[in-house]
């Protein structure tokens, strides 16, 4: 039956504490001592590098031309659902890739705008454009699997809804009855949360230290064994991501922003297509990559 109770520490929770600190409290004075005793042993040692660490010295710089590749920048779109953007009739929505265009260039003029970017700027432009909705909606499914711009998921989805509409549209579900089941998923609401984090931080140190059992070779061949599985695993993630599919309309130009508008308008319409999706990638920064994976 129901009865009223004070919240208590769970003792199953205060009996691991117990026991991991009766391990953990000692861990101090004993490190302590050891290094001491090394400490006293250091003018003995010698240290060397190994030729690899000199060869991967040389190839730290690698890092920031990694970091270089990720800009600040902003993405102005042009999508057959937005208002005042797409054509919409009874039987769809629609844009056309010189309305797309016409649009994305009177933005780009638009001084009311109080986040317009000035100064010299760098673009890439990107299209997609098809025929027929289903066309779109599968190019866009297959693009946006290996280049997931947020404006382009979004209008994948709603070109996937419509074209399963006609199907969907007489479907009626029943309805849940309330209150209802939420997804299963782990039950750690504080203070079990917080109990699990700084009790889990002992029992780690217990680990750690029972580690001991294996000797120090063993231990290299283990950690040898890891990064060698950790670098395959590493190579063929980034070769993965080569397995690029799909293709768009693209090109890059930089400028003011009324110099860009101008050039996208005088670059034409790749074609007369119904269904439209178009995109500027603008920073004040190159965009190399992003150059080089659309262009």
């Amino acid at each position: 039956m129901w009865q009223l109770s004070p919240l208590s520490w769970p003792s199953r929770s205060q009996d691991i504490q117990s026991r991991a600190q009766s391990v953990t409290d000692k861990i101090s004075t004993t490190t302590n001592e050891a290094v001491s005793r090394l400490m006293s042993l250091e003018s003995d040692a010698n240290y060397g590098r190994h030729a690899l660490g000199t060869e991967a010295e040389a190839l730290l710089g690698l890092r920031a031309e990694l970091e270089s590749l990720l800009v600040t920048g902003t993405v102005l779109s042009a999508t057959p659902y937005q208002f005042q953007v797409g054509t919409k009739l009874d039987s769809g929505c629609y844009l056309n890739p010189q309305a797309a265009i016409k649009v994305l260039s009177s933005k780009l003029r638009d001084h009311a705008d109080q986040y317009r970017p000035n100064g010299h700027l760098y673009c890439v432009a990107v299209m997609l454009t098809a025929s027929q909705l289903t066309q779109f909606a599968n190019q866009l499914v297959e693009l946006v699997s290996v280049f997931p711009l947020p404006d382009w998921c979004q209008v994948s989805r709603l070109t996937q809804s419509l074209t399963t509409n006609e199907k969907d549209k007489l479907h009626q579900p029943a309805a849940i009855v309330q209150p209802r089941f939420k997804p299963m998923a782990k039950l750690n609401v504080n203070p079990l949360h917080e109990a699990l984090h700084w009790q889990g931080a002992q029992i780690a140190m217990l680990e750690s230290l029972a580690d001991d059992a294996n000797h120090v070779i063993g231990k290299l061949q283990a950690l040898a064994a890891k990064r060698a599985t950790r670098l395959g695993d590493v190579k063929a993630q980034i070769n993965a991501l080569k397995n690029l599919k799909g293709s768009v309309y693209a090109f890059s130009v930089t400028g003011n922003a009324e110099s860009i508008a101008t050039q996208i308008s005088q670059a034409g319409a790749p074609n007369n297509h119904q269904f439209t999706v178009a995109s500027l990638l603008i920073s004040h920064e190159p965009m190399t990559f992003f150059e080089e994976l659309l262009c």
